[in-house]
């Protein structure tokens, strides 16, 4: 099944991981760019970046899709 913007829906993205190590607030996230779209229609540069903008903020935040979003209304980036 694909979405409007014919991109498959992203599964299994967990931040359990990085809520622990949140905790130890001594974590990085890698340069490793692989772009996702999160439902608030902001890009975030790769899972990493997009849990602690979730677990910092305070969001409940979902993929849509692997890639930049379509309609962008900022991008989260690791540089």
């Amino acid at each position: 099944m694909r979405d409007i913007f014919g991109q498959r829906p992203v599964k299994g993205v967990s931040c359990s991981y990085y809520q622990r190590t949140s905790i130890q607030k001594k974590h990085t996230c890698s340069i490793r760019v692989s772009p996702l779209c999160a439902s608030n229609n902001v890009t975030y540069s790769n899972t990493c970046v997009y849990c602690f903008a979730n677990i910092a903020l305070k969001l409940t935040l979902r993929i849509q899709y692997n890639g930049k979003c379509k309609k962008t209304e900022k991008v989260w980036d690791v540089t």
